[in-house]
């Protein structure tokens, strides 16, 4: 399948281009020895790191639905997972916390193929970011990562005021691209936030399934960020 007539690719970051999950694991286990969790907790680094994935996980969820806070969310997710360890310290989870967010934007792990396939998409059309993720660790990963000269626009949800999925994030990208929605594509990790969100505002969803998880939809679906160059 070859797609005519695109112009422009948006992709979203985080899980996408980013390799959140490794440089999130990585980082934590750096924390958990640095904070001396195991005594704190009383777990190992494994049980620790899975529970704060899946809160992590929850919290993001009522974050895009607009149920929890962006402060509320950098905070309540360790004490939330403090709390599962039967732990009240809630001062130590706190500064996990921002030491969490001071490093793990400057891990540099990125997707497999990620830097392949944006040198050979950048040769034929502008490239630009959409994210959901917070404004000040979005430049740090990009720089940090070496992804910043290959995007003409990086658009964070927080200056439109609405979040992936909603209509307006995607519209707000297109008018500062200076793109249409016909001659746009959106690729991400998440089914409904990017591909069917882009969809629904008009662009060529792209679904980047790297988990290979099974779900009905009616977007375009690759499972290696490689397949791109036979479809674009």
């Amino acid at each position: 399948m070859k797609l005519d007539g695109i112009k422009h690719v948006f992709w979203d970051l985080d899980h996408t281009l980013w390799d959140f999950d490794t440089n999130a694991s990585d980082v934590l286990v750096d924390l958990f020895e640095q904070f001396d969790l195991r005594s704190v907790l009383n777990t190992d680094v494994e049980k620790f790191i899975d529970t704060y994935k899946r809160i992590n996980e929850q919290c993001w969820t009522l974050y895009r639905n607009g149920q929890l806070e962006k402060d509320e969310l950098r905070t309540i997710r360790y004490k939330l997972t403090f709390k599962e360890f039967n732990s009240e310290n809630y001062k130590v989870a706190e500064d996990l916390g921002m030491a969490y967010m001071e490093e793990c934007p400057k891990r540099t792990k990125l997707m497999p193929g990620a830097i392949e396939v944006l040198d050979q998409l950048g040769k034929r059309f502008h490239q630009h970011i959409i994210t959901n993720g917070f404004i000040e660790v979005q430049g740090v990963k990009q720089k940090c990562s070496g992804l910043t000269s290959y995007f003409d626009i990086v658009v964070c949800s927080e200056e439109v005021g609405k979040k992936k999925p909603h209509p307006a994030v995607f519209e707000f990208a297109l008018i500062k691209a200076g793109a249409m929605p016909s001659e746009s594509v959106m690729i991400g990790d998440n089914l409904e936030v990017d591909a069917i969100g882009a969809k629904n505002a008009g662009f060529t969803g792209i679904w980047y399934n790297s988990k290979r998880t099974d779900q009905n939809h009616d977007v375009i679906e690759i499972r290696e960020l490689s397949e791109l160059l036979n479809i674009l």
